[in-house]
């Protein structure tokens, strides 16, 4: 009997001894895991040696030229140098910028037009800066502050500059004006009208063709019958692009209804149809380019002798995932930065926000964004140096909309920031981002 029991027992005290062993490699991991907590606590870990990257936020002030709170916008001029305020009663002030401050510059002189447009003569005082060669001015109508007899146009903008070179003239200059008073404060303006303007006498020719052109329900010209842009103007040839509604109803959405024509001379034919925003880059000789809406994103396309040939194609919105400053796109999922006019692509590095506004510098060295991270109070200034492969963010503590940023130089750049007290104009030097 005693065998038997002693074998009937045999296998609880193996399960016994297996428990045993389990609670003893239990108690020595417990044991491992707290020597290595004490370890890392007497050895914390030294953080990744990654010169490409810096995920530490500093303060803005660290790179901070200005900042400076004004009841209208520093708005860039034809000179890097020179920027303008022009309020709704049409004073227009200059200033030269110094490195460090805005300082008043006096005008050069003053054109007091009167410009022909829808029948009527609309009254405007012109000062312009001029330096080195390059004429630039603003001026603005305002119905209420002039007290004329002008009833169909309540606001416009004009501005005078060289005329393109192709066209250039003794004493004549190039005088533009648009009407829409919501993007007074564009860095992309989109002029609804532009003349040949003589500068010794004021008188004024067309220097775009209206033939043909209707009147809209208030009475005056369709606005989006001869559109042109400050960088169409930049072309080097007779071939200027501009934009065009005239081939749609007056009823369909003309923001976005828009083909593009070429001026060769005294000659304006349609070149490209349907285009996705009044945005076209000369590249020389007839061609440019621009971008178009397809079925499942958009495209930027070159135009050259006649003939369309895609550059890039992007199977996202545009203006939504992907936003443009000049000649540049970027992606807001991954911080792609994609040139409008050919393949290249800005890989940028450490990429994590959401942004609103960006600009690249002129020499291509810089790439500056502006926009939020965690969330709408988590507000960041980035900054990447495309030679070094080097970045920072910064913190800013106005998180209100950032809105247009440009560069003033190869490494200062400058945006706005509207607050309940008027326009916070700040500047920034980014060369220290090394």
């Amino acid at each position: 009997m005693l065998s038997i029991q002693e074998t009937a027992n045999e296998p609880k005290n193996k399960t016994s001894a297996k428990k045993n062993i389990l609670t003893i490699l239990v108690l020595l991991l417990a044991l491992g895991a707290l020597a290595a907590a004490g370890w890392l606590y007497m050895n914390p870990p030294k953080a990744k040696n990654n010169s490409n990257t810096n995920d530490v936020s500093v303060k803005i002030d660290s790179i901070l030229v200005s900042r400076k709170i004004t009841q209208i916008p520093y708005m860039p001029t034809d000179i890097p140098t020179v920027f303008y305020t022009a309020d709704a009663v049409g004073n227009v002030t200059y200033y030269s910028f110094d490195g460090a401050q805005y300082n008043e510059l006096a005008p050069t002189g003053t054109f007091e037009l009167s410009v022909p447009l829808s029948g009527q003569q609309i009254p405007v005082k012109i000062p312009y800066i001029e330096q080195d060669g390059v004429l630039t001015g603003f001026g603005v109508f305002s119905s209420g502050a002039t007290g004329s007899d002008v009833y169909i146009y309540n606001f416009i903008i004009f501005k005078v500059c060289n005329l393109p070179s192709s066209y250039a003239a003794d004493g004549k200059c190039l005088l533009l004006a648009f009407t829409d008073q919501t993007k007074a404060y564009s860095l992309d303006p989109v002029w609804e009208e532009a003349y040949v303007l003589n500068r010794a006498n004021g008188t004024t020719e067309r220097f775009l063709s209206e033939n043909n052109r209707m009147l809209g329900i208030n009475g005056a010209v369709r606005a989006d019958f001869c559109m042109i842009t400050d960088t169409a103007l930049t072309a080097d040839t007779a071939a200027l692009p501009f934009f065009s509604g005239r081939g749609y109803d007056l009823t369909a959405d003309t923001e976005t209804k828009s083909d593009i024509y070429v001026k060769n001379g005294a000659k304006e034919t349609r070149a490209v149809s349907g285009v996705a925003d009044r945005y076209v880059k000369p590249l020389g000789g007839d061609s440019f380019a621009f971008i178009r809406n397809n079925g499942n994103g958009f495209d930027t396309v070159k135009y050259e002798n006649g003939a369309e040939s895609v550059i890039t194609t992007f199977y996202a919105g545009y203006g939504t995932s992907y936003i443009r400053s000049g000649d540049y796109l970027l992606s807001k999922e991954d911080g792609r930065i994609y040139t409008t006019y050919d393949n290249t692509v800005i890989e940028t590095v450490g990429y994590k926000m959401n942004p609103m506004v960006f600009a690249v510098s002129p020499n291509g060295k810089y790439v500056v964004m502006a926009g939020t991270v965690a969330n709408a109070l988590d507000y960041r200034i980035y900054v990447y140096n495309t030679e070094t492969k080097k970045y920072a963010t910064f913190t800013e503590t106005n998180y209100a909309a950032h809105d247009n940023m440009r560069f003033i130089d190869d490494h200062t750049v400058a945006y706005y920031i509207v607050n309940v007290e008027g326009y916070e104009n700040v500047v920034l030097d980014v060369s220290k981002v090394k």
